[in-house]
């Protein structure tokens, strides 16, 4: 059986190509380095290099060995970090991964909220598409996910948190601006910012085009919420955003109205199967979704929607 410390000689192999600077990075002999080398391909009964050029070049079995190491590697660190949180009398470390209009949005008014009572707790907040999200929650690296989009991953755990819709919103001197509600297929008419074909919200869009008889026509296509509500704020056009989106902005200069038909959207909670989730981030799971609740979504100028 190989055990840790012969997976991580292979790996930094690997990474390096020469059992000299590997036993550096190590800290041991370069004898040592090779001598592991060799009596794990003996474990394993097939050769895990070939050298070319004075340098290892690792075989496809040593590879894939490499690659299902490092689940193992990140497994280790996760509890590395729970013992350094618990010796240094921390509450906690807690790693959240979010689309941008989440993270440009609700989010940092959440966590303003969240940390009041957690003066110790150490956070990790990154923003990225919802496919980038899959992949950190799936690989051990992120606690916890909030998406609008629901991910498609059988190892994942998906729980709706908060309800929205989406909302038209355009410059308050903007003809649309002077309309209760908008009718979504309007937005042909007129310079309009909206989503790229192949994105959640741009397919969500084309079928209420489509229930019409219509193709959805658009001056500028952008992937996420959060850049089209800025162009919208720069008078480039009217946008379709998610009502999440407008949480706590300063919409001075921009009008937020309701659609017909209304567009539901939700805010999902997403965390990994694979890993225990944490007490910590489920607490920050209740306590996003008591927030959501007790504060009306979009926060605008009462004026700017009817």
């Amino acid at each position: 059986m190989i055990n840790a410390r012969q997976l991580e000689v292979l790996c930094t192999v690997i990474e390096v190509g020469t059992t000299g600077r590997a036993a550096d990075l190590l800290n041991v002999s370069q004898p040592a380095v090779s001598n592991m080398i060799r009596h794990t391909e003996d474990l394993v009964g097939f050769p895990l290099f070939v050298r070319e050029r004075g340098r290892l070049v690792p075989t496809r079995e040593a590879q894939h060995i490499a690659q299902e190491a490092q689940y193992l590697f990140m497994q280790q660190k996760r509890v590395e970090n729970v013992i350094n949180e618990l010796r240094g009398g921390t509450v906690g470390r807690l790693h959240i991964v979010a689309t941008p209009s989440i993270g440009h949005g609700i989010l940092p008014r959440v966590i303003a909220e969240f940390v009041k009572n957690r003066p110790k707790l150490t956070l990790s907040i990154e923003l990225g598409s919802i496919d980038e999200n899959t992949e950190k929650l799936v690989s051990g690296q992120a606690d916890i996910g909030l998406s609008i989009t629901q991910p498609r991953h059988s190892m994942l755990s998906v729980r709706p948190v908060a309800e929205g819709r989406m909302m038209c919103v355009c410059p308050t001197d903007h003809e649309m601006a002077l309309s209760e509600r908008v009718n979504v297929t309007d937005l042909n008419h007129v310079r309009h910012i909206s989503y790229a074909a192949g994105t959640p919200l741009g397919q969500i869009i084309d079928a209420v085009f489509s229930s019409q008889g219509l193709e959805r026509r658009y001056f500028c296509e952008v992937r996420h919420t959060a850049t089209a509500l800025e162009m919208a704020i720069s008078g480039l056009g009217v946008a379709l955003v998610d009502s999440f989106a407008l949480f706590g902005r300063d919409l001075t200069t921009l009008a937020a109205r309701r659609t017909h038909p209304t567009i539901p959207l939700s805010i999902h909670c997403i965390s990994c199967n694979l890993f225990p989730t944490s007490n910590l981030a489920l607490q920050f799971q209740g306590f996003f979704s008591d927030f959501l609740k007790n504060h009306d979504i979009p926060t605008v100028k009462p004026e700017a929607i009817n």
